[in-house]
């Protein structure tokens, strides 16, 4: 059987994407596009906007098209089961917390884990659903409560990683700071990422997003370690303290402020990214202008921006004072053009510095990666060295352009 695998959203989905991949392909099925007229066709959908929600509509249609059977899962379906149905009633939905079950029950037998091994960087899933209450957030609807996987099967799976040859893992889930706090005994992410080095030999470790609240003197720590990526990212969503209390974020902009500046000042060349939501319910100009101004205060190297977005059955849904669209659009703008200043200014920062980066692609002559930093560099395969994808490789940044430094390279591990 003919089969593709189109996934919208977060690492979260991409790992799972990757379960549902390896169990088909464990029973002989062949992975191939939507253009190469699959017989199946599984999405795995996104509902954390309004726009994630069309995009899996328009994914769903567009597989229809094809005249492949499709099977929807993830966080769209989860809530808007009927709308799929009105789509057509003979797609197939499946729940988020049957994703893996579902596949090996209907097509075969797998020894697949939660691990995404596409590419060059292995995505590590480590628990799943959320604590929060975020007033603007209807995930906790679509994933639940945070369940946290045993730390010795995580660790196991690590070190069959870098046996597979995979040299950086990217330790996901949808609220990984909450990572063992319903494990029994309790551990902290602290020291399940201690045991990952612990148990390895050279694999290197990511985080993802990683709330205020949730960063501890231990995690800091581990970031001393030159196994542990120079790179962190903390959601804001507010610069202005009004607001971050209607999100009902557990903490104010002076938290904020105290752990970005802790992180430079600790650990050499960080690059440390942010969140930011624009147009919130009763977000005025000058509330907006707060918000521009803390964010031009800190050393961020980039952000990721996002225009509120409405969604049902959420406490923020029902406030007042909604922003219109066009302003919310404006907003946007003008904090994705701070975030391209801000990065361009890191960029400059790194020319000189030696780093090492993940080889991803090569491609005639060169060959790109991601640095320690979280940036993309692109450089020439110097005589005398073996580039292959994966492996870590120490570079010096000879300059940059818009999107990417350039390197050469020094030594391979």
């Amino acid at each position: 059987m003919k089969f593709c695998v189109l996934t919208l959203g977060c690492k979260s989905n991409q790992s799972e994407s990757s379960l549902i991949e390896d169990i088909l392909l464990e029973n002989a099925h062949r992975k191939t596009s939507l253009d190469d007229t699959p017989d199946l066709c599984v999405i795995n959908s996104c509902s954390v906007t309004a726009k994630s929600d069309y995009q899996s509509r328009q994914l769903i249609r567009r597989a229809l098209k094809a005249g492949a059977s499709v099977i929807v899962t993830g966080c769209y379906s989860e809530l808007n089961e009927a709308q799929v149905r009105q789509i057509s009633n003979d797609v197939t939905v499946v729940k988020n917390d049957d994703k893996g079950t579902y596949f090996k029950d209907k097509y075969g037998p797998s020894k697949a884990t939660s691990t995404h091994r596409g590419g060059s960087r292995a995505l590590l899933k480590i628990q799943d659903g959320c604590n929060a209450s975020c007033t603007y957030c209807i995930i906790p609807q679509t994933r639940g409560a945070s369940r946290s996987r045993p730390s010795d099967e995580i660790v196991r799976e690590a070190k069959a990683l870098e046996a597979a040859g995979f040299m950086e893992i990217v330790i996901t889930g949808i609220h990984i700071g909450y990572y063992g706090v319903d494990l029994s005994p309790k551990i902290e992410l602290s020291e399940l990422i201690e045991n990952i080095l612990i148990n390895t030999n050279n694999l290197r470790v990511r985080l993802t997003s990683i709330e205020v609240s949730e960063i501890t003197a231990n995690l800091l720590r581990l970031f001393e370690s030159d196994r542990v990526c120079s790179h962190i990212h903390i959601p804001l969503q507010s610069g202005n303290d009004d607001i971050l209390r209607k999100m009902r974020r557990p903490y104010s902009t002076a938290d904020f402020r105290q752990t970005v500046l802790m992180f430079a000042d600790a650990i050499d060349n960080v690059s440390i990214g942010s969140d930011v939501i624009v147009g919130f319910p009763g977000e005025t100009d000058h509330e907006f202008n707060d918000t521009y101004e803390f964010i031009a205060s800190l050393p961020l190297a980039y952000l990721h921006v996002f225009p509120y977005s409405i969604r049902k059955n959420t406490k923020a849904a029902d406030m007042d004072g909604h922003v219109e669209q066009g302003i919310k659009k404006n907003r946007a703008a003008r904090l994705r053009e701070l975030s391209g200043e801000k990065k361009q200014a890191y960029m400059a920062l790194q020319t000189g510095k030696v780093l090492t980066a993940a080889v991803e692609t090569i491609e005639d002559a060169l060959f790109t990666g991601t640095t320690g930093n979280y940036l993309k560099i692109v450089s020439d395969i110097a005589a005398g060295f073996d580039i292959r994808e994966k492996c870590l490789i120490k570079l010096l940044v000879t300059g940059y352009g818009k999107d990417c430094l350039a390197g050469k390279p020094i030594i391979i591990r």
